[in-house]
């Protein structure tokens, strides 16, 4: 065995010696190549480059720091007056959670001071402040124009960016095809407008989104294709109204309030609002109407918006109206009193169309409660 690896190592070697005896002598010897002679005596040539190298005024060497050298050069002093603008010399920002440390250098954020935006409420939602961090001002203005475009009035645009700031995250082609989609389901322009103006995330709704919603309501309601519109009108934000808050709402009008559906579609037409209100607020309300002060569905259904203010207001005014025996709420009988004059949100018109007293005489019943 040992005599085979060292006949096999004989051998390598004797193929390594064969092919070097093959190569050229030229080659081998590298004195006798030309282009590797070196000549000391050359001279070197100066390597030049592409860099802008500060020039130096030619100075004896005897007199490269003299006195006279030193005072023409122009050293600057401490206290010595600057007219340069070192006003875009600051560190860098750091993560922040206004718009303050970017209001002097960002042309965005003065544009939109200057349309009126409430920068402060945006700052509440970082994805929102975000949205208006990383565009330009000159990406906003199609958005911008195409509001002008829907009818949002001029003095409006402010409040539209303030309420839906995130409008510049969506695609102009889907902008124009829910707005397409209006005009399709017999929707005008002042009509558009007026939704827009109303309630600006609208436009960041899928079209999907919003025919799925409006034939909800259709169905859920009875209603025809002009009372759809017409309660989109009053209340567009019923139309986007979070799904399990709205079945809620619904469930509570129906079940725990015991209205027929021909009265919860009086309620819908007559104050939308009441099925975006939290059940917390209007069952209490109408607990008390209906039980304490005796008043029907069909009446609570026609004026619904007492179920939209507050029970301590409900009864406090029920108890002065009973005090001068002018509680009287039944629209067939002499001395009516409306559910819209209790619900009024002023004692004035209160006192001077419900109860004929003098507002003095309301507020010194109200300390004696």
């Amino acid at each position: 065995m040992t005599a085979c690896i060292k006949n096999l190592s004989y051998l390598k070697l004797k193929s390594i010696l064969t092919s070097l005896k093959q190569v050229p002598p030229q080659i081998r010897n590298l004195s006798a190549v030309p282009s590797l002679e070196l000549n000391h005596t050359d001279p070197v040539k100066p390597v030049t480059t592409d860099i802008n190298l500060v020039e130096y005024p030619e100075i004896d060497e005897d007199e490269y720091l003299s006195d006279k050298v030193v005072s023409k050069m122009m050293i600057p002093r401490a206290l010595d007056p600057s007219t340069e603008d070192l006003s875009y010399l600051a560190p860098e920002l750091k993560p922040t959670f206004n718009f303050a440390a970017y209001a002097n250098q960002s042309p965005t954020i003065q544009e939109l001071v200057k349309l009126g935006v409430q920068l402060w409420r945006i700052e509440a939602n970082q994805e929102s402040m975000a949205c208006i961090l990383k565009r330009n001002f000159e990406d906003m203005k199609p958005y911008i124009q195409f509001l002008h475009d829907c009818g949002v009035p001029p003095e409006e645009i402010g409040r539209f960016i303030t309420k839906n700031p995130r409008i510049f995250e969506q695609d102009m082609d889907d902008l124009k095809t829910r707005i397409r989609y209006l005009r399709a389901h017999n929707f005008s322009r002042d009509n558009i407008a007026r939704i827009v103006t109303a309630h600006p995330p609208w436009l960041s709704f899928p079209t999907k989104f919003i025919d799925k919603r409006l034939g909800f309501f259709q169905r859920e309601f009875k209603l025809t294709g002009e009372q759809v519109r017409f309660v989109t009108l009053r209340k567009p934000a019923l139309i986007t109204f979070k799904g399990h808050q709205l079945r809620e709402n619904i469930f509570c009008v129906r079940e725990q309030m015991g209205f027929y559906p021909g009265e919860m579609k009086a309620i819908l037409l007559n104050k939308p609002a009441v099925y975006t209100t939290e059940r917390r607020l209007t069952l209490p309300n109408f607990e008390y109407v209906h039980n304490e002060m005796m008043i029907s569905h069909d009446i609570i259904a026609q004026m619904p918006i007492i179920l939209r203010t507050t029970v301590d207001r409900i009864k406090s005014r029920h108890l002065f109206l009973k005090a001068l025996k002018r509680d009287q709420y039944d629209p067939t009988k002499p001395l009516y009193v409306s559910l819209d004059d209790i619900a009024s949100p002023t004692d004035y018109v209160f006192c001077y169309k419900s109860a004929r007293a003098s507002i003095e005489l309301y507020d010194m019943f109200l300390r004696s409660l």
